[in-house]
């Protein structure tokens, strides 16, 4: 599919190249270059400043589409998505940008999602372009105007994503709209800043809204033509809005070559780029996504946290399941605190502290390779690497009552559902004794900026997540049949993972602070704790 396309697309690009160039012709023919020489330091300054603006306007799509389709397939990674839109980039050369369908037809290979609402989501863009692109030419018309047409625009949005999403109720709407809207709005500022900064470079300082009337023409103008790339129509439209503003014409014309290079070009050329760089994963997508993640990155996992982070957390978090473990010694004296299973063990980082403070442990995983390091890094320690298996926690090969604790640290929100989760809960509580408890680790999402940063930027960063986690709120814990989930929650780290050692250090108080005061529940971590209830199970005696 991608070899037809391909060739389908290179003859586009090329009769778009012949018909622009056409264009540029013309209108470099019209004018007389005052000083030439002069023209190619600020044409190469605004370039520049184009493409890293043009790069962030690409950004700003990229996550508003990412952010609708992850509410119809949230199978997708972050790293295949972002792979998926910009090898798609050239698709903006086709009439009413249509190709970008394209990305329907790869989401349903890869997630099995429906077509029609990824098609939605395809017009919804569309329309949110077009209606924040009219509103920016109404707002340099007449300020007034546009502020008052400024919630008739939310309202359409509204409309638009009470239409399209299955939760339809009105703060899960508005809060959609208002990240949609706004990465919109954020989106088509940047070229229009752009094509100001160019004009600044070039001694023709001109009025924000002359600026933003010439790209926001320029720009609708082209899309509504439905010629590709808007070829000599958004460029034309632009160059006469300057000249009637009273630009001069030579710098119109320069700064609109330099802009539409910058800009719609550059996203043409990036894409080619993106899907020759990405063609593997691509095609990887298309046939289902590669399986074993975990055991893909196992040789490098080590790696992605520092290991700086790395021990303060082990040392963190191991203080906090002990401290539970001697809670758990006080409130329940019949209960031994000994024999312990690690759901995901990964590495062995974890099993191996508890195993060398005295527990008899026992560690699973689903992944083969995460297992092979983890029995590589205990014999290390001198510890016996046959205590580790390889199972999945929503089948646990272990008799009713055989664990006196258990504990898992960030991986529950790697299986594949809500429904998986519960199922691996009941499990736990199956394998640990009367009065037994269960601790829980898990990455905390209550707050917004973190949940944004480990939902799409971390996976882009790191490759431990994916993008596709399932969230466990420490406010919404599962409910569990014959266990109950203790009051006390501990919230623990709020310092970034990519903080250096000497920040982190020294940034220690005040998270100590914090973990201490009312903001503790926006932490970057927490431990919940579930008690299997203390008496005997008479179903599995």
């Amino acid at each position: 599919m991608f070899r037809r396309l391909s060739k389908r697309s290179l003859g586009l690009l090329l009769f778009l190249g012949v018909v622009g160039s056409i264009s540029t012709a013309f209108w470099i023919g019209s004018v007389r270059l005052v000083h030439p020489r002069l023209s190619v330091l600020p044409a190469l300054l605004g370039l520049a400043l184009c493409l890293a603006l043009t790069s962030l306007n690409l950004a700003a799509r990229w996550l508003r589409w990412h952010f609708l389709v992850r509410r119809y397939t949230r199978s997708i990674a972050t790293r295949d998505s972002l792979a998926v839109y910009l090898a798609t980039l050239p698709a903006i050369i086709t009439p009413f940008f249509i190709g970008e369908l394209v990305r329907v037809l790869i989401l349903r290979k890869q997630s099995g999602a429906k077509a029609a609402p990824l098609v939605w989501v395809w017009l919804i863009e569309r329309i949110l372009d077009s209606v924040v692109l009219l509103w920016f030419l109404v707002l340099a018309l007449d300020v007034t105007l546009g502020l008052a047409l400024l919630p008739i625009l939310v309202g359409i949005g509204f409309l638009l994503f009470r239409l399209l999403l299955e939760d339809r109720r009105a703060r899960h709407v508005l809060t959609t709209c208002s990240l949609a809207l706004t990465a919109t709005i954020v989106a088509w500022i940047l070229p229009a800043l752009a094509l100001l900064a160019i004009l600044g470079l070039y001694s023709q300082v001109v009025p924000f809204a002359v600026g933003m009337r010439a790209f926001a023409a320029g720009t609708l103008f082209g899309g509504i033509s439905g010629l590709p790339l808007g070829v000599s129509i958004t460029g034309s439209t632009m160059i006469k809005e300057l000249v009637a503003a009273g630009v001069a014409p030579d710098v119109g014309v320069l700064a609109i070559l330099v802009h539409r290079i910058g800009t719609a070009w550059y996203a043409v050329f990036l894409g080619v780029a993106a899907f020759v760089f990405w063609r593997r994963r691509l095609a990887n997508i298309l046939r289902g996504g590669a399986p074993g993640h975990f055991d893909e990155i196992a040789h490098e996992y080590e790696e992605q946290i520092p290991k700086h982070v790395r021990d303060q957390l082990l040392a963190k978090k191991i203080g906090l399941i002990e401290g539970q473990l001697a809670k758990l010694a006080i409130d329940h004296p019949g209960v031994r605190p000994g024999v312990g299973l690690d759901v995901g063990c990964g590495q062995g980082w974890y099993l191996g502290a508890l195993a060398r403070a005295g527990h008899r442990m026992i560690g699973i995983d689903f992944s083969g390779g995460q297992l092979t390091k983890a029995a590589a890094n205990l014999r290390q320690e001198n510890l016996d690497p046959a205590i580790l298996l390889r199972a999945d926690a929503q089948v646990l090969p272990f008799a009713d009552g055989t664990f006196d604790f258990a504990y898992s640290i960030n991986a529950f929100h790697h299986l594949p559902s809500a429904e998986a989760q519960a199922k691996a809960l009941r499990e736990i509580g199956r394998v640990l004794r009367p009065g037994g408890t269960f601790v829980l680790h898990e990455i905390n999402t209550q707050n917004p900026v973190f949940r944004l940063y480990v939902g799409y930027l971390f996976p882009l960063l790191k490759q431990i997540d994916e993008g596709i986690e399932k969230w466990i709120l420490p406010s919404r814990l599962p409910v569990t049949a014959g266990a109950t989930w203790q009051p006390d929650i501990a919230y623990f780290t709020f310092t970034p993972d990519f903080v250096p050692s000497a920040i982190q250090r020294a940034l220690n108080r005040v998270e100590r602070f914090l973990e201490r005061s009312a903001f503790r529940r926006y932490s970057a971590h927490y431990q919940a704790c579930l008690v299997k209830d203390n008496t005997e199970n008479k179903e599995h005696p």
